[in-house]
């Protein structure tokens, strides 16, 4: 009788690795189609406005003069500008050394067929307050900790399909230092109520593109792409005024 249930020991470990085996086939095949579905009903929601704004909150387009006022936050853009060496605008290589930017060389020029775009931009906490502060009473500081909005991008990019695609900072003039939170709070300031900041932030950004397409500033890009406002700053490489 013993002999009868250690036979039957391995045959039931093979009907269960059998069972389990198809039941994770199952599971990963439901994987893979939940997946392949998800990429097949991706739809981009960024549009590009083409009528100019007619307040602060409005969807249409932003432009050098203008403020947008979103979440307790305004930016204000007071200048465009497009340079060919960071000397220009009075940059430091070393800022760019830190983030990993090749493309500057030595003597402030930028190779790779490349150009420079900076905003000149004055931020205002209005009443931010970010989620730590309001919830943490120990935390040791005492001003909101906001994130420069960082994000440019070309029209037929920010439109695509697939997108929307954007082009990373490469400089913000008042980032957090670089070795705290090992470079990744570079993005992050503080700033009081009532307070505000002038600040630069520039990208490095192909020649032949920004001679060609329409080129935006955006302001809400931590949030959903339908919810995005626009700075359009370049025309097929000329600054873009308010007409």
């Amino acid at each position: 009788m013993n002999l009868k249930r250690i036979k039957g020991v391995p045959f039931l470990c093979l009907i269960f690795s059998l069972f389990t085996a198809c039941s994770y086939r199952e599971f990963e095949d439901s994987l893979k189609q939940e997946l392949n579905n998800d990429e097949d009903t991706h739809v981009n929601e960024a549009v590009v406005p083409e009528q100019p704004a007619e307040d602060e909150e409005d969807d249409g387009l932003f432009f050098i003069g203008d403020t947008i006022a979103r979440g307790g936050v305004e930016y204000t853009l007071n200048d465009v500008h497009i340079s060919k060496n960071i000397n220009e605008v009075g940059l430091d290589k070393a800022e760019f050394n830190s983030l990993g930017y090749p493309l500057v060389n030595d003597d402030g020029s930028i190779n790779g067929n490349h150009q420079l775009v900076t905003v000149d931009v004055t931020i205002k906490n209005v009443n931010y307050t970010d989620y730590e502060l309001r919830t943490n009473p120990d935390l040791e500081r005492d001003k909101p900790n906001l994130f420069i909005e960082g994000l440019i991008g070309f029209k037929n990019d920010l439109e695509d399909p697939n997108g929307p695609f954007t082009i990373e900072l490469a400089y913000f003039s008042h980032h957090a230092p670089f070795d705290q939170n090992l470079g990744k709070d570079y993005r992050q300031f503080l700033l009081d109520h009532g307070e505000e900041v002038d600040a630069i932030v520039g990208w490095i950004v192909p020649i032949d593109q920004l001679n060609e397409e329409p080129l935006y500033y955006l302001n809400g890009s931590e949030g959903r792409a339908e919810d995005q406002q626009y700075f359009h700053i370049m025309y097929e490489g000329e600054i873009v005024y308010r007409d």
